[in-house]
């Protein structure tokens, strides 16, 4: 039950992110999302190889949000348990390891 009434919210943050992530990362246009913050993860310490991986799962994740603009809606109209919905969890697991540890390549964030 908490599931149906969070998504709404996750639904918001979702197309807020992804927002911003087309005009600030793509676009490379100042707005007002910009007041969110903005990760400058330090791939320096990777090597090519892996700094490489960790753009394409930058670039996935653009990808998955909109997937999520798109799947939200219909899982919240559905009300009962799908195939949908179990991508819709996969994917918000995705995103929430991958911001996590993108967020903790940031050297301001740093442990």
């Amino acid at each position: 039950m908490i599931w149906y009434f969070s998504l709404p919210i996750i639904f918001l943050i979702v197309i807020v992110h992804f927002l911003k992530d087309i005009t600030q990362d793509i676009l490379k246009i100042h707005t007002f999302l910009d007041l969110l913050g903005n990760v400058n993860e330090d791939l320096s310490v990777f090597p090519p190889f892996i700094r490489q991986i960790i753009v394409a799962l930058g670039f996935i994740s653009i990808g998955i949000e909109a997937f999520l603009i798109a799947a939200i809606p219909k899982v919240i109209k559905n009300k009962e348990s799908s195939k949908l919905e179990k991508y819709v969890i996969a994917s918000l697991l995705f995103l929430v390891i991958y911001f996590l540890s993108v967020i903790l390549m940031d050297p301001r964030y740093r442990l």
